[in-house]
């Protein structure tokens, strides 16, 4: 098992168990795109910030959520974002 393959699997498992819904940045032939984890629909943008920002604030929206953007080099960065504590 790849070391990608691994990590998505394992952030499954995590985000299943706590409820968390996944926001993927990542880039393709056709530029960035950002999809909400379990939506087939896209959201495409010509460069990496505009997607990022569309990803965080599509994060906040459907938390808890957490974000991942994986560079065209490799690397990936992960950020999560949790519910308002209720007083």
């Amino acid at each position: 098992m790849s070391l990608a393959i691994r990590k998505e699997s394992e952030r499954r498992e995590v985000g299943t168990a706590t409820g968390r819904r996944w926001v993927i940045v990542a880039a393709d032939g056709r530029g960035w795109y950002v999809r909400l984890e379990g939506r087939r629909s896209l959201e495409r943008f010509s460069n990496v910030t505009q997607a990022i920002h569309c990803g965080r604030r599509l994060a906040h929206q459907h938390k808890p959520s957490g974000l991942v953007v994986r560079y065209t080099d490799g690397e990936e960065e992960e950020s999560c974002y949790e519910t308002a504590a209720s007083p």
